[in-house]
């Protein structure tokens, strides 16, 4: 698999997660907020058939109260902090359950890391559609906003700069 930028060659017409609003939101906007400046959207792909996409993900810069972060690293901060948003996640069907979504998952991470190390920001945050998005996301540490459960939050930062203490790893 590779993960590459959503480009024109790629059928974000032929694919289908089982989600109407994820599909819709690749079909319909992912292109139009890309050629905005608004999102980036990554698709993962086969080799031997580039057009065809198996999973995809959008990235967003994003400001958020601090409110959102949860309790331990809202020490010593503004009110407002960047940080980057991947607002949506999803793997087709055929794919599902053999580890594309920790891939991508960990591509996003990858590139949310190189934007903190070049312009700062303070994680990962994820809006979940629903509590079982949100359950999959906690599995690789994210931690919920304490006034919204499905807005989950990921530290960007290396070991050791800018980590609460008793915070995430």
């Amino acid at each position: 698999m590779q993960v590459l930028p959503l480009a024109g060659s790629h059928d974000r017409q032929g694919f289908d997660c089982g989600r109407h609003e994820l599909n819709d939101w690749l079909r319909q906007v992912a292109r139009q907020h890309q050629d905005k400046g608004l999102s980036k959207t990554f698709v993962a792909i086969r080799e031997d058939e580039p057009p065809r996409i198996c999973a995809y993900y959008a990235l967003t810069l994003a400001e958020l109260e601090i409110r959102h972060l949860p309790d331990a690293w809202r020490k010593k901060l503004p009110r407002r902090i960047p940080g980057v948003r991947l607002g949506r996640l999803a793997v087709a069907r055929q794919y599902q359950g053999k580890g594309l979504g920790e891939l991508l998952l960990v591509d996003a991470l990858t590139r949310a890391c190189r934007i903190y190390a070049e312009a700062g920001g303070i994680g990962l945050f994820v809006d979940a559609l629903d509590e079982q998005a949100a359950s999959y996301y906690r599995r690789f540490g994210f931690e919920a906003a304490p006034d919204n459960p499905l807005l989950l939050f990921l530290s960007a930062q290396p070991a050791g700069e800018g980590r609460p203490k008793g915070g995430p790893a």
